[in-house]
């Protein structure tokens, strides 16, 4: 499996992760896309990018980190207890995608 396909798959997975929950709580499906959408486009930039002063494992997590920012500044008026979940699946699902990166590529 070349490079690409696997920062696919593993994003794919990520998001799949992501949603799922998200599923359960019966979340509108353009929700449900949006997050799946992040961590999928997520591992491809973690994959083909290195953040500056960071170490391998911190890649993941700046990267999806400043792609739920937007998201979490949406939430600052209405649901701010979907904020620490927010970040903290950002920074999990962040360090899984560089684990992945790590041993599997």
């Amino acid at each position: 499996m070349d490079h690409f396909t696997l920062s696919l798959v593993v994003g794919a997975a990520a998001g799949t992760l992501d949603v799922i929950p998200m599923i359960a709580q019966k979340l509108p499906a353009r929700s449900c896309l949006s997050a799946f959408c992040t961590y999928l486009f997520a591992a491809v930039i973690v994959f083909y990018g290195n953040l500056p002063y960071l170490p391998w494992w911190a890649d993941g997590m700046g990267v999806t980190l400043m792609m739920a920012l937007p998201v979490v500044l949406t939430f600052t008026g209405r649901e701010r207890k979907a904020i620490p979940l927010i970040l903290a699946n950002a920074l999990l699902l962040g360090f899984l995608i560089s684990v992945a990166e790590r041993y599997l590529a």
